[in-house]
């Protein structure tokens, strides 16, 4: 199972590999060295997801909108004040 991260690099890889602008394929392989740059704080978050399910299991706890919770309150939050 390849993370968010491996799987837009290899789709940047393809739209490089049909460029043949040189602007293009620069740009392009500036957005795949930013991402490699986000490899650790990938690892972190997973790392720390799954630490967080453990220690959820361990305690019979389920959150089927851990992602939700985690990632998109401030969605969540803009609703609320869109509402009032």
């Amino acid at each position: 199972m390849k993370t968010f991260r491996q799987n837009l690099n290899i789709w940047l890889e393809e739209k490089k590999n049909k460029s043949n602008n040189d602007e293009v394929i620069k740009a392009l392989e500036e957005v795949q060295k930013h991402i490699k740059s986000k490899e650790k704080e990938e690892e972190s978050m997973v790392n720390g997801a799954y630490l967080k399910g453990y220690n959820d299991r361990e305690y019979n706890r389920y959150k089927p909108s851990f992602y939700s919770e985690t990632y998109k309150m401030h969605d969540y939050l803009k609703r609320m004040l869109k509402h009032n």
